[in-house]
Order: structure tokens, then C-alpha cells, then sequence
């Protein structure tokens, strides 16, 4: 199957990092200034991707499921300019290989980080957008619309261009890209200093170390070379006579398919996005074990708190999934009191004022009990 991912930003130095030392040497053996970038593969949560056989399909990861993306990513995985539409390598070009891989917690997930080699004569493609080719395992329940996904093998990556496809990762993004130059050399010819070197004697220079413009330049200045800017206003020019000729074709009717199937496949999408929010919520609530356990000694809760909570956690629906942290801080508020008030009620015990009232740090203490004794029905709070 593929599954997409796009760019974020990273260190340049931390890309390094997760370099073998015996695998950067061996590329800048090959390459004097070689490219390296790192992309999030995947992180917890949703992606879509086709599976070979099946199409697109949406599919949940865990952390455990991420993180057995990292271990099964081998050095030396193919690089290729992207996807085909099986995972087969044969007649597909090779655009470099995978020489480092890490897992790091970006945005509260898990995530997966590849990094990957670009070879000389692709750096100038636009590759923000990586796509696992892999053999994954997926769960049996068909009739869900999702499913959990577990990686088994890795057989290669494809690199393109985002304007293309749509990433099956939401969230997930080409964190940064590093070019290792070689060291720095004095260059001299005979007793000559550097303003008495030529024109001439430059372009043989770059001629002789298989230099291009983009190792001497950044991209604005070679912007504004009157050849570049004259290849660009004709590349522009011949542009806007494209589009001058598919709006006559559009009025012509010619493209009157084509806009019904455009029409059906946004239709589409909006309806998985649908499902889509609906498992990002699911996601958001198996989180809630763990604030909870980071909750228990910052309010103090005791045992017996701590027993009600969990019989309640179920209950923990968040509306909004940005805020979804400060929702269950209200929520463990919002138990605090109701267990204040079922030991008052039910049991005649007066509120702890440091335990019944135990708020998030710098909240207040509410003096309100709530009735609640529809919930203590057939429920055992010293079990």
C-alpha cells in the first residue's frame, strides 16, 4: 500500500544527527555537497492511502504501529520520483535512498521521521510530499469504514510534488533539508590572489569540479538573471495561452464531464472527511488514561477518586479537538464535584476541603454538590 505524508521544520544539525557516521561518508565519497531532508512518514492518528487491490482507503495508527514504521525503515530503502501503481521496482528511476530515520512526539503524537538522500540531478524537482510503499496489515471489520493499520515490511519511498496528491496524513509534514558542503579549500594559480583570477579562469573552475549555478547561488539571485527572467516570461506567456484555450474549451462544452466527475469526487471526499472527524475523536479519548495519570498527584486525587473518575472516563466526549486537553481538565473538574456531592449525599461524609475540592493548578474550588444519585445505582466506590 502508499501512504502519504508532506514538510514541518527541523533543525538542519538535528538531520545530521540521525545520520550513521559510516553512511555520510560513504555518500560524500560519491558527492561532495550532498542533500539530505527529513520527512514525517506518519504519526498517530488517521491517513488515507490507496492498498493495492482495494483503492483509497482510511486507516487509524497507534503509536505502537508508528513506531514499528521506524523500526522496519531499512538504510538504503530506494528513493524514487513518485508512486507506480503497484510497489513493483522494476523500469522505475532511482532518485536516491534512505540513510537515517527517527521517531519523535510532534503536535502530541508519535511520529515517524525518514531521511533521505537526494541524488545530484533530482534536487531540482519539487519533493515535499513522501509516500511509503509497504506491506501493512490491516483488521478484518470491513463494515467500520476504518481500519487499524500495522506496518509488516517497507519495500521503498516515493517522493513528489504536494500540487499533485493529496497527503494521506492530514497533519503530517518535509521538516527540513540540509546540503553538506565539502571543506572549504584555498584556491591559488601560481602568485595570483582572488581579484586577479579571470572570468575565464572561474568557468574553468566550476567546469573542473562539476559545479552548477544552484552551488553558488540562491535561488533569488539566479531569479534575477536577465536569461532566467526571460525563460520564465515565456514559460508564463505560454501559460496564460494554455489557459486562454481551456476556458474557450470549457465554454465550448468540452469540459462539462469533466467538471461532473470533479464535482462527485469533492462530494466524496467531503463525506470521508466526515468519518474522518468522527475517528479523530476516538483517537482524542484514548488519550484521557494518560492526562489522568498526569493529573492524579498535580490535584492530589485518592484512590477513591480516582476509582469513581475512571468508572466515568468513558463519559469524556471532546467538542473541540484543538482544545481537547483543557476539556478533560473541566471534565476531572466537573468528577471532583460529583464525587463531592455522592459522599454527602449518599454516605453523609462532609467534603474534604483539599480532597473534594481538588482543582487543576490555578483553578478555583467550586462549592456547589451536585445531585447525582442516578449514578451510584448497584455502584461500589471501596471495591
Amino acid at each position: 500500500m502508499i501512504i502519504r505524508a508532506t514538510i514541518l521544520e527541523m533543525a538542519s544539525e538535528d538531520i545530521l544527527s540521525h545520520v550513521p557516521a559510516n553512511l555520510y561518508e560513504a555518500v560524500k565519497a560519491k558527492d561532495k555537497n550532498p542533500l539530505f531532508r527529513a520527512y514525517v512518514i506518519g504519526h498517530e492518528g488517521i491517513s488515507e492511502g490507496q492498498v493495492v487491490g482495494a483503492g483509497n482507503m482510511v486507516k487509524r495508527w497507534f503509536a505502537s504501529a508508528i513506531e514499528k514504521i521506524v523500526e522496519k525503515l531499512q538504510y538504503g530503502t530506494k528513493i524514487f520520483h513518485k508512486h507506480a501503481k503497484t510497489n513493483v521496482h522494476a523500469g522505475r528511476g532511482v532518485i536516491g535512498h534512505i540513510v537515517g530515520k527517527a521517531k519523535q512526539i510532534i503536535n502530541d503524537n508519535m511520529s515517524a521521521i525518514a531521511i533521505a538522500y537526494i541524488r545530484p540531478e533530482y534536487r531540482d524537482l519539487k519533493l515535499d510530499v513522501a509516500s511509503i510503499e509497504a506491506d501493512v496489515r490491516l483488521n478484518d471489520d470491513r463494515n467500520s469504514g476504518v481500519y487499524d493499520a500495522d506496518v509488516e515490511s517497507i519495500s521503498g519511498i516515493a517522493l513528489g510534488n504536494s500540487e499533485d496528491k493529496r497527503p494521506g496524513f492530514p497533519g503530517a509534514t518535509l521538516l527540513s533539508s540540509i546540503q553538506a558542503f565539502a571543506n572549504k579549500t584555498q584556491y591559488n594559480k601560481g602568485d595570483k590572489n582572488m581579484e586577479d583570477i579571470t572570468v575565464s579562469e572561474v568557468k574553468s573552475f566550476i567546469k573542473a569540479e562539476n559545479l552548477v549555478p544552484s552551488d553558488l547561488f540562491g535561488q533569488g539571485d539566479l531569479t534575477k538573471d536577465p536569461i532566467i527572467e526571460e525563460h520564465i516570461e515565456k514559460l508564463q506567456d505560454n501559460f496564460e495561452k494554455s489557459a486562454i484555450k481551456r476556458r474557450n474549451r470549457i465554454n465550448d462544452g468540452a469540459d462539462a464531464t469533466k467538471e461532473e466527475l470533479v464535482k462527485t469526487h469533492k462530494e466524496a471526499i467531503k463525506d470521508k472527511d466526515k468519518v474522518i472527524t468522527g475517528l479523530q475523536s476516538e483517537a482524542i479519548k484514548t488519550k484521557a488514561p494518560r492526562w489522568l495519570d498526569a493529573q492524579k498527584d498535580k490535584r492530589k486525587l485518592g484512590d477513591e477518586q480516582m476509582k469513581f473518575i475512571n468508572r466515568n472516563l468513558s463519559k469524556f466526549e471532546p467538542k473541540e479537538h484543538d482544545k481537547a486537553e483543557a476539556e478533560f481538565n473541566q471534565f476531572l473538574d466537573d468528577q471532583v464535584d460529583d464525587f463531592a456531592g455522592i459522599q454527602k449525599d449518599v454516605f453523609g461524609k462532609e467534603p474534604d476541603a483539599d480532597k473534594d475540592k481538588t482543582k487543576a493548578p490555578g483553578g478555583e474550588a467550586k462549592d456547589k454538590t451536585k445531585q447525582v444519585s442516578d449514578e451510584v445505582e448497584d455502584m461500589s466506590l471501596t471495591d
